[in-house]
């Protein structure tokens, strides 16, 4: 066989040996370190993002309920804007109405009551006869 044979059998061991502690060699001097220093360096990352995460966290719970606080303040605020400029609005109607009845159409209303009272009397009478 010749993988056995005993000229080349020394040769054989002699660079596989070489080749296989050159490869260890590199492998444990180069490869590894970088291989190392780079799973350190995403554990660090990995732990610093997970606190980043816990504070991110914290800090949008607390936006969010100065959010909602904010926008009930400004809902009730604006209730009662629009309630009291309702009342004020309901209030200078009935003014208005009032100066305008007495005001613009102060003769329209006695025509109107004296008609009303001829219509009434005669209705009255009418009935009564």
């Amino acid at each position: 066989m010749p993988q056995f044979d005993k000229i080349t059998f020394f040769n054989q061991l002699f660079w596989l040996f070489i080749f296989f502690s050159g490869f260890y060699l590199t492998l444990l001097k180069i490869f590894l370190p970088k291989l190392s220093s780079i799973l350190k360096a995403r554990n660090k990352k990995l732990q610093k993002g997970s606190t980043n995460l816990a504070a991110l966290s914290e800090e949008q719970t607390f936006v969010t309920f100065i959010f909602h606080n904010l926008i009930e303040t400004i809902s009730s605020s604006s209730k009662n804007v629009l309630l009291n400029s309702s009342d004020k609005l309901t209030f200078y109607n009935s003014i208005l109405f009032l100066i305008i009845n007495e005001t613009f159409l102060k003769e329209s209303n006695i025509l109107m009551e004296k008609l009303l009272y001829k219509q009434i009397t005669t209705t009255f009478l009418v009935l009564n006869f």
